[in-house]
C-alpha cells in the first residue's frame, strides 16, 4: 500500500471516514496533480483536495511537487451541472479491463473500469466520499452491486463497440453513454473467453468502481475476479450489462 500523508487542513476537511477512504490505496498508474506525471506505488504521495463550491475532488501528489493541502478554486472554474461534478478531475487517467467472471450460474463477458488515482466526491457538510465514476453512471442506469451471483441488470442505451484483437491481443474499445458522450475510448486485451461471450450474448457486464485490478497481468483471471468479488462485498462498485458490437 502506498505511503499516503495528509495535512492537518486535508484531515479536517475529510473527516474521519474521508480519511480512511482517501488513505486505503495502492496508487496504480496515478498521475500527480503538480507534475502530471505518474507516481511509482512504492514512493510516498500527498493528498491534494481541490474544493469548488459543494464538491471536493481528492487527489495525490509526488512529496517532492505538492504538498499536501486544500486548494481553493474559483467559483468561475467550478462545475455548474450535476453532470459535470460528477465527471472525474483533469490528467485521471481511466482504466479498462476485459475478463470472463464466474457469476454462480455462468461465466460472463465482464468489463471493468476504474480511475487509474481514485478521486472522490464530498458530499454535503459531512465526511462521505462517493466515487465520482460511480456515482456518474448511477445517475445513467447503473445499480450498485452486493454479490457477483447473477448479471446486474440491463443499463438502456449504453453501447459498446470493439475491434478484432491484433498479434499483441489488443482490440480497441469504444464505450458511449446514453447521449452519445464517450466513456471510454482506448485499449483493451480481451481473453477468448470474454470474446466468446459477447458474441453468444450481445452484451457484457461492466463494473464501475474501484477493485485494483488494473496491474493484474491479463492472463491472471483467478486474481481479477476474487479482487472483484472483495470488492463487490464491500461495496466498491456499481454494474449494469450494456449491448456490445464488434466493428471487424
Amino acid at each position: 500500500m502506498t505511503d499516503i500523508r495528509m495535512s492537518a487542513d486535508v484531515r479536517a476537511v475529510l473527516g474521519p471516514d474521508g480519511i480512511a477512504q482517501a488513505g486505503a490505496v495502492t496508487l496504480a498508474n496515478a498521475v500527480c496533480v503538480g507534475c502530471e506525471t505518474r507516481i511509482d506505488p512504492d514512493e510516498p504521495a500527498n493528498v491534494v483536495v481541490r474544493i469548488g463550491g459543494h464538491v471536493a475532488h481528492v487527489r495525490y501528489a509526488h512529496a517532492r511537487c505538492h504538498a499536501s493541502a486544500v486548494v481553493r478554486i474559483p467559483e468561475a472554474r467550478t462545475p455548474r451541472t450535476a453532470s459535470a461534478l460528477a465527471a472525474p478531475d483533469e490528467g485521471v487517467p481511466m482504466l479498462m479491463t476485459a475478463s470472463a467472471v464466474d457469476h454462480g450460474r455462468a461465466v460472463l463477458p465482464t468489463l471493468f473500469a476504474e480511475i487509474g488515482a481514485p478521486v472522490f466526491l464530498r458530499t454535503g457538510t459531512g465526511s462521505e466520499l462517493m466515487d465520482v465514476l460511480a456515482s456518474r453512471v448511477l445517475a445513467r442506469g447503473f445499480s450498485p452491486v452486493g454479490r457477483m451471483r447473477q448479471a446486474p441488470p440491463r443499463a438502456d442505451q449504453w453501447l459498446a463497440a470493439y475491434t478484432t484483437p491484433g498479434p499483441d491481443n489488443a482490440s480497441d474499445l469504444t464505450v458511449m453513454e446514453p447521449d452519445g458522450t464517450i466513456f471510454y475510448t482506448g485499449p483493451i486485451h480481451p481473453p477468448a473467453q470474454w470474446i466468446v461471450g459477447v458474441e453468444d450474448y450481445g452484451w457484457s457486464v461492466m463494473y464501475v468502481g474501484k477493485a485494483g485490478i488494473g496491474d493484474v497481468p491479463a492472463d491472471d483471471q483467478r486474481t481479477k475476479t476474487r479482487l472483484m468479488r472483495e470488492a463487490a462485498a464491500a461495496g466498491r462498485f456499481v454494474g449494469a450489462r450494456i449491448a456490445v458490437h464488434h466493428l471487424g
